[in-house]
Order: C-alpha cells, then structure tokens, then sequence
C-alpha cells in the first residue's frame, strides 16, 4: 500500500514528509529485497554443501577400493568439481550482495535518521503536531519502520 495516499495518515502529513515517508518505505523494500536475497542463496549453499557430502559419502566413497586414495577418489569426480565451483561462484556472490545489502542499509539508515533528527519541520502545523503519532504508529505496523527514536 502506498504510504503517499493512505487515507488515515493523509490529513496528518503535508506534501513534503508524504514524499520522505515514501522514499523510506522504497528504502526499506530495497534493504528487505537484498535480504531476502542473500537468505536465498545462503540457503541454496548449505543444500549444495550437505547434497555434496550426501553424495560423496552414500555414492563415491562405498564404490572406493581398499587401497584407492579417497582424494583421488573425490577430486576426479566431475560432479565434486561442480558443486565446487557453484560454491566459489555462490561465496563470491554474496560478497558482493552483503556489500549491496550494507549500501541499502545505510542509505535506509541516513533517511530514517534525518527524518527523526528535523521531526519538527515535517508537521506544518499544530494539529499535524499532535496527531504525529498516528503516522509513527501506522509505519510501524505497515511497514515495520521505526521512526518514532533512532
């Protein structure tokens, strides 16, 4: 639901803090999307990982000879080779989406931050004043955003 035309917050905020409010509901998604994300491919490396054990483990190893080295055994097997690399790629991803996730956060962080920092200049008048409240409780429950105290 957009946070710009909600009709219980809309007679308590003028154009400018609808606006602010919006851009922390996008920065929040953005933050959540990067979370999930890594969430996903963490899970998707774990199943890799335990998949691979499963396999070396019930499939390679009970085949082995004696006298057959087990590293021989696994590093010759093409499909130990894949899960690895999947592995290195899937590590190097999230790298690179924690480092997206941070970015994402710290830009959620800055605008929450300021908005509670200038909280007098979003209420234009007296009565958006003392209704604040309203809008501080409804981007809690909506949109699990504090922007009551940093």
């Amino acid at each position: 639901m957009n946070a710009l035309n909600h009709w219980r917050i809309k007679p308590f905020v003028n154009q400018l803090t609808s606006i602010v409010l919006a851009q922390l509901v996008e920065k929040k998604a953005e933050k959540d999307r990067w979370k999930k994300a890594i969430n996903q491919w963490g899970s998707s490396m774990i199943f890799v990982v335990i998949a691979t054990f499963v396999y070396l483990y019930f499939f390679k190893l009970p085949e082995a000879a004696p006298f057959e080295n087990p590293l021989t055994l696994i590093f010759g097997d093409e499909m130990v080779w894949i899960c690895t690399v999947f592995i290195i790629f899937s590590s190097f991803h999230m790298i690179w989406m924690k480092k997206k996730y941070k970015k994402a956060d710290d830009d959620f962080e800055a605008i929450r931050s300021d908005f509670i920092d200038r909280n007098e200049e979003w209420w234009s008048d007296e009565e958006q004043w003392d209704q604040r409240h309203i809008v501080f409780e409804f981007m809690k429950k909506e949109y699990n955003i504090n922007i009551f105290h940093k």
